[in-house]
């Protein structure tokens, strides 16, 4: 491998190294690997010859740890240690993709650095989901500890500084759709059809999304106080962390207009089962995996594509919003029942809100005859 300088003069002068394989196809990809990592501690300002003594210790590094009983350390550190993480917690959330960093490091043509092998080992996942996050995080977690206690070399092994660019970004998408009255009761038909049990415990889960504006995670933290149904779920975010709210129902009507009898309340007291998720936190994904090998759902996303808008889990979650603002409850309430800021509500779905209503309001309150067109002059 050889590297050339443009002198001052004009003249060119070379480094080379020499690498430890042989040139034949056995070992393309072990020498492809090698020379990435070459170049990647060029790029960081070492020179030629101290970035191949680098690699070669990469390489060392590779064989010299025992990275299957680092693992197994780390697990034993994290049911022991600060919060104390339990076996479901362990198994949903580090266990993937600790398992593929140790199935990587110890196969052909192993990662030599650790940027290299968090990012083959969350590829997994999709770019920017939440699943991919928590990989990437709980990866990093491993790469830091067998740094700081078992003497990987934090030169080669640390994880990269910004976890950003390994956990990327979804493609742009359209504007999510929300769900009419009637195709809710299109897809729990669809779904109650089925037959089977999962599908009976996912028709019972859109039932509670859509009448209640859930997040899906939500369906794993509802409790009842009394008669009234609470949802007991905080969310972290920016602007805070919200509060248990009580859940206040915007039925669904059917095609006479009368409200749908669906008794939820009274099947979530019986002990109906909602669906089986190991990791509540991921329930949206789950809900999705499900929902899109479903024909009913086929259906459903084609007539949202029609309007050139995406159909997701969270379209129930649309559908609650939209159906409050078409029926005038003011924002604020809205945003209350649905577990978040009027700020982040507002943002969110400014497009539910109508131009009528706010005339009707004005109306209401000043005893004038104000026009919609007037509102918007």
């Amino acid at each position: 491998m050889q590297q050339r300088f443009a002198q001052a003069d004009g003249s060119i002068s070379s480094a080379s190294v020499a690498l430890p394989y042989s040139w034949s196809e056995g070992y393309e990809h072990d020498l492809i690997q090698r020379i990435r990592v070459i170049a990647n501690f060029m790029v960081q300002g070492e020179d030629l010859r101290a970035a191949a003594n680098l690699a070669n210790g990469a390489s060392s590094d590779v064989s010299r740890h025992n990275w299957t009983a680092i693992a197994e350390a780390f697990e034993k550190h994290k049911r022991e240690h600060g919060a104390g993480i339990n076996s479901n917690t362990w198994a949903s959330k580090y266990a993937p993709v600790v398992t593929r960093m140790i199935e990587l490091m110890s196969g052909q043509g192993a990662p030599m650095n650790g940027p290299n092998l968090l990012e083959a080992a969350v590829r997994q996942w999709d770019l920017g989901s939440r699943s991919r996050q928590i990989a990437t995080q709980n990866g990093a977690a491993f790469l830091r500890y067998a740094v700081e206690r078992h003497g990987v070399s934090s030169r080669t092994w640390e994880p990269p500084h910004s976890l950003a660019n390994v956990v990327g970004r979804r493609a742009p998408t359209r504007e999510q759709f929300a769900l009419s009255n009637a195709q809710v009761i299109r897809l729990v038909e669809g779904l109650q059809v089925i037959g089977s049990e999962e599908a009976s415990r996912w028709a019972f889960a859109v039932q509670l999304c859509a009448e209640y504006g859930l997040r899906p995670t939500e369906l794993f933290h509802l409790r009842f106080k009394g008669e009234q149904l609470w949802c007991m779920y905080c969310k972290k975010s920016g602007g805070g962390t919200t509060k248990p709210r009580r859940l206040l129902a915007a039925p669904l009507l059917d095609m006479g207009g009368a409200p749908t009898d669906w008794r939820l309340e009274q099947r979530l007291q019986a002990g109906e089962p909602l669906p089986q998720v190991v990791d509540p936190s991921l329930a949206g994904d789950r809900m999705g995996r499900f929902l899109r090998r479903q024909a009913i759902w086929q259906e459903l996303s084609a007539e949202a594509q029609q309007l050139g808008e995406e159909l997701v889990p969270y379209s129930l979650r649309h559908r609650y919003s939209a159906t409050c603002h078409r029926n005038n409850v003011p924002p604020k309430f809205i945003a209350e029942a649905m577990g978040h800021s009027l700020e982040t509500h507002l943002r969110r779905y400014a497009r539910f809100v109508s131009h009528g209503a706010a005339a009707a309001a004005f109306n209401a309150a000043f005893g004038g005859v104000i026009t919609e067109g007037e509102l918007k002059k």
